[in-house]
Formats: structure tokens, C-alpha cells, sequence
């Protein structure tokens, strides 16, 4: 159902992750030759820990557990749970979901998912759209309803996460029947911000109101030997004594494309390290950059512009007097 290329064991080449429906899902690493081998099951994320087949639907790709490694999060069908699947950077997974407290939710199909910082304090959350695929079954079985509402897990930290349904607002807890969802700042104010596609009906636009001190940076990425989208540079960000990595990607959540600008939480932190590893193998080391702002960085020439947010969906650098 969804695909998602980004490199899972951290050897400078791009893999490539398929969600499958009701069938194994396909872990295919990049042999460096132009062939790709199946190393889904043996790697641990071809089925859950039970060992069994589940609806792959969408996926979020993300460092939920700050150790420099992308870990996957993939939604499934009403009754079984979406699973969250920690690597170890080396092309191997385990499936964490019960353990991190995912498992209290079953009641949903869950879509369009992402991995991100959704109240800037330095630890990645995770985020899912949800919706029925058969509205005549409501009408029999009331329990299975085809509206049903978004749903947010805050990361606690130490690898467990809490259920903000109500908790979130009115923009999560109100029910529709939702399938992709891209993650982006749409107003420039610090925080990230979801669109929602919904079946028969209008999108949703939820702005994030996040309220709190947290500090946060956006990198925006220009390849200039690499292609000038930057999709497939990985940025490991430094910050508070954490480590947290992301890559800039053409496409995830459940037919979506996010903002290519990368957004990091950064909770207290007010400085940040930055280690980039461009698509063509170049890398470089940015350090003490400050928060709270959006850095351009051009490949082979650091950092060129940095922009200071009004939350006018203008930066302030742009703005007339």
C-alpha cells in the first residue's frame, strides 16, 4: 500500500520499504549494483512479533528512540494493532509495539502516519489518520463506524508512549474518514502541522497550537552535486545530550509527500550539531547552530541564509516594512 525509500542500515545506500495488505511486507536492500534483495523477513519487519501477516496501510519513518537510527511505523486494519518496529542500524528490527504501550488501540483502521516532534520537547511522537473502508457495516455492527477520529501517541522517552485522542483537541478527536496525511510548518510559526485528505468531503487542515518552551530547528537542504531536492540526504541533529536522525524523503505517510524542510524538536536545547550526509556520499559537520529558526544549507557551502519565523506564514526576513 505504501512505499518508502530511505537507507535502514545506515551503509550510505537507499532501501526501500514496502507496506503490504494482508500479506508479508517487503524489506528490499539496496545491493549497490541496481538490484535490490527481499530481506524483510529475516530483518523483522515482513510481520509482527507474533509471526503473523498483517494490512499493511500506511508508514511513518522517524528516530522515535533518539539513537541515530530510522525506525518504521506502519498502521493496519480495526483489530490488531499498528506496530512500531525499533532498528538496531544495522538492517535489523524488533517489534516494540506492546512494550511501548501501542497496543492499547485496535479499535481503528489506521492510514497516513508519520514520525514527528509534535510538541517540540525533543522526543518524536507518533501520528495516524483513521477511517473504515465499508461504510454499510456501521449500520449492522454500530461498533465498527466509518468516521473515526485521528490519533496522536506522545513520546514519554525510555521507549513508551501515552493515547491523546480528546486530550488533543478538537482537530484529532473529531471523526472522519481520513486516508493520507502530510506533516509540514504551513504557517511558519515553529511547529508541525498535519493536511488531511478525507473521503467525501473537504481536507483538513489541523494547525498545531502547541503551547510550551520548547525550542525547535528546520533545515532546509539544496544539493548541488547531489539532485537539488536533497531527497535521500540524512541529517543527524545533536542537541541536549540527544542524538536524533532524519532523511529528507520524496514520498511517506500513505500516498503523501511531506515538507522537505527537516523539523527537529529540541525540547530545552538552544544549540545544535548538525552531521549531513549528502546523496552522493559527501558529508559535513555544522556545529553550534542556534535554535528556533530555519537554516538553508548548500551542499559544499554550509549554512547560506537563516530565517526567523513570525508565525505569519512569512518569514520575518521577508516581510516589508
Amino acid at each position: 500500500m505504501t512505499a518508502v525509500g530511505a537507507d535502514f542500515d545506515n551503509d550510505g545506500w537507499p532501501d526501500i520499504y514496502v507496506a503490504c495488505d494482508s500479506t508479508p511486507s517487503f524489506l528490499l536492500k539496496n545491493n549497490r549494483d541496481g538490484t535490490f534483495t527481499d530481506i524483510g523477513l529475516e530483518s523483522g519487519v515482513a510481520l509482527n512479533e507474533d509471526g503473523m501477516e498483517q494490512a499493511g496501510m500506511g508508514l511513518g519513518i522517524g528516530d522515535f528512540n533518539l539513537d541515530g537510527n530510522l525506525d518504521i511505523f506502519k498502521t493496519h486494519f480495526s483489530d490488531d494493532t499498528n506496530v512500531l518496529y525499533a532498528s538496531d542500524g544495522k538492517g535489523n528490527f524488533e517489534d516494540v509495539t506492546i512494550r511501548s504501550g501501542l497496543g492499547v488501540e485496535t479499535r481503528f483502521t489506521g492510514w497516513g502516519a508519520g514520525i514527528f516532534d509534535v510538541d517540540n520537547d525533543g522526543l518524536p511522537d507518533l501520528f495516524y489518520v483513521t477511517g473504515s473502508v465499508y461504510p454499510e457495516i456501521e449500520l449492522k455492527l454500530p461498533s465498527y463506524p466509518f468516521k473515526t477520529p485521528r490519533v496522536i501517541f506522545r513520546n514519554l522517552g525510555a521507549g513508551k508512549f501515552e493515547e491523546l485522542i480528546e486530550q488533543a483537541g478538537p482537530g484529532i478527536a473529531a471523526p472522519h474518514a481520513s486516508r493520507g496525511c502530510a506533516f509540514g510548518d504551513f504557517d511558519n510559526d515553529g511547529d508541525i502541522d498535519v493536511l488531511v485528505m478525507n473521503l467525501n468531503e473537504p481536507p483538513s487542515l489541523l494547525r498545531n497550537d502547541v503551547s510550551g518552551n520548547g525550542h525547535w530547528l528546520k533545515v532546509k537542504l539544496i544539493g548541488v552535486k547531489s539532485n537539488r531536492s536533497a531527497i535521500g540526504a540524512r541529517v543527524v541533529a545533536r542537541y541536549g545530550g540527544k542524538r536524533q536522525v532524519q532523511e529528507v524523503l520524496s514520498q511517506s505517510s500513505f500516498y503523501s509527500a511531506n515538507d522537505l524542510r527537516l523539523h527537529f524538536g529540541l525540547g530545552p536545547a538552544q544549540k545544535v550539531d548538525l552531521d549531513i550526509r549528502w546523496p552522493n556520499g559527501g558529508t559535513q559537520t555544522i556545529t553550534g547552530v542556534a535554535a528556533d529558526r530555519l537554516v538553508i544549507i548548500k551542499e559544499g557551502s554550509g549554512i547560506v541564509k537563516e530565517e526567523i519565523f513570525s508565525g505569519s506564514l512569512r518569514p520575518e526576513a521577508a516581510r516589508q516594512p
